[in-house]
């Protein structure tokens, strides 16, 4: 199996951390008209509802293509690669991997209890701390992360060209897909659409500004369809085979944080399509927008979604939803049910009434003590400390940068389980008890 650079530390660390987010999915969930769902069952992405998150992919490739075609837009394929300094490893004539002399950032090289040893082609500060090498303050240039921006970067110097930036914006459109070489190193291919008296020009610009081997550019693809759907599905492949375990493909693409699909921004948002689920295609749904047929209204402060409306009506609207959290019964029911039960009073047994301005509210007991008072920051906290600090944090005042700094310090130290608390622990009711 390719790990694409990935360590057994990194697999591991991922594989955990997937296992934590599945764990609060289907342990914790919301209350919508008087039933529990757990959030396992509406959140979506490359290793949870990876179905809906596929067929979203495909319906997004396939409006660029019937966009592009509507308009009789030609296709230029771009691929873009980034120096040899920025790939650990080089590829033999006998497809062997083999270490890079001229790569320029950190190559692991070996582990010994559990440690991964490091082999530096550029001199960073990088102390030793018993018995292991400490990180925290050292900028490693050459991750695939930052490899990632680069390629954005490359894309972007060619979107800024003249050739491209002279053409009208609904006359040009284009996907990109993010890849990984077997080394872990992305490259970036892009479908672009441009006007047929234009697309000579592009060809130009993008071999002036990388020059091959840094770019490849085809224009007389026959299907072009076909040959842009094959390299979205390739980084799919793993999740497509519905099997439980999870290649290192996604491991990859989780580790480092790097989206696999970026589209330009012709269609209507993406958060518009969603929560239509599906009543619209991206194109039916683009142009009804744009003739201000569909009107979408948001919160002010929050900038949320609250109703959308067509000619005929409101189309959506947000329901009232109250969070759950199956801390204090984990034991006996380790996860939601997906039958969608409705709340029981026993499921209240820990929640206090109360009444503000007109709507009854129930408050966890265990919340009505004071929260303890901090000096230092969370990353200086130890375990407990930091667990103790997550919980009381009062989620109606807390700044959310500071909220989700701490959630991921909680993640990356390997202390979230299945039945840590819900992001609230205030429970709007309908005097339904």
């Amino acid at each position: 199996m390719k790990n694409y650079g990935l360590t057994k530390h990194q697999i591991d660390f991922t594989m955990k951390k997937v296992e934590l987010n599945m764990n609060y999915l289907k342990s914790n969930g919301c209350q919508i008209d008087n039933k529990i769902i757990p959030y396992a069952d509406f959140v979506s992405n490359s290793y949870n509802n990876s179905d809906r998150y596929i067929a979203e992919l495909q319906h997004r490739a396939w409006s660029v293509y019937d966009y592009a075609n509507e308009l009789g837009l030609k296709n230029i394929f771009i691929t873009l690669t980034l120096p040899s300094e920025w790939h650990p490893k080089k590829t033999l004539k006998n497809g062997k991997l083999v270490n890079n002399p001229r790569f320029r950032g950190l190559t692991f090289i070996t582990s010994i209890n559990g440690y991964d040893f490091l082999n530096a082609h550029v001199k960073q500060n990088i102390p030793f701390i018993e018995p292991i090498l400490d990180f925290s303050k050292t900028v490693d240039k050459y991750t695939p992360k930052n490899a990632s921006k680069e390629l954005s970067n490359m894309f972007k110097k060619i979107r800024d060209d003249r050739s491209y930036k002279s053409i009208l914006k609904d006359d040009r459109v284009y996907f990109r897909v993010t890849e990984p070489h077997k080394d872990g190193t992305p490259h970036l291919h892009i479908s672009l659409f441009v006007p047929h008296d234009r697309y000579e020009k592009i060809v130009k610009a993008v071999k002036r500004l990388f020059p091959a081997p840094a770019s490849k550019v085809e224009t007389d693809i026959k299907s072009p369809v076909s040959y842009l759907m094959k390299y979205v599905l390739k980084t799919l492949d793993d999740l497509r085979e519905n099997s439980e375990d999870i290649t290192n493909l996604t491991l990859w693409y989780l580790y480092h944080g790097i989206s696999r699909f970026y589209t330009s921004r012709t269609f209507a948002p993406l958060e518009v399509y969603r929560k239509l689920g599906g009543m619209y295609s991206l194109i039916d749904l683009t142009k009804d927008y744009q003739r201000n047929d569909i009107q979408v209204y948001t919160c002010t402060t929050t900038k949320k979604i609250l109703y959308i409306e067509n000619e005929f009506g409101t189309i959506y609207t947000q329901k009232p939803v109250n969070f759950f959290d199956k801390q204090d019964n984990a034991d006996e029911v380790p996860y939601l049910e997906s039958e969608y039960e409705p709340l029981s009073t026993k499921d209240m047994s820990r929640y206090e009434k109360m009444t503000i301005n007109n709507k009854v509210f129930y408050v966890e007991h265990t919340k009505l003590k004071a929260p303890p008072k901090y000096t230092k920051k969370p990353y200086q906290m130890r375990d407990t400390q930091l667990l103790h600090y997550f919980n009381n944090i009062d989620i109606d005042t807390v700044d959310m940068n500071h909220y989700n700094y701490t959630y991921k310090l909680i993640m990356e130290r390997g202390l979230l389980s299945p039945t840590m608390l819900s992001p609230t622990n205030l429970i709007q009711s309908k005097e339904v008890f």
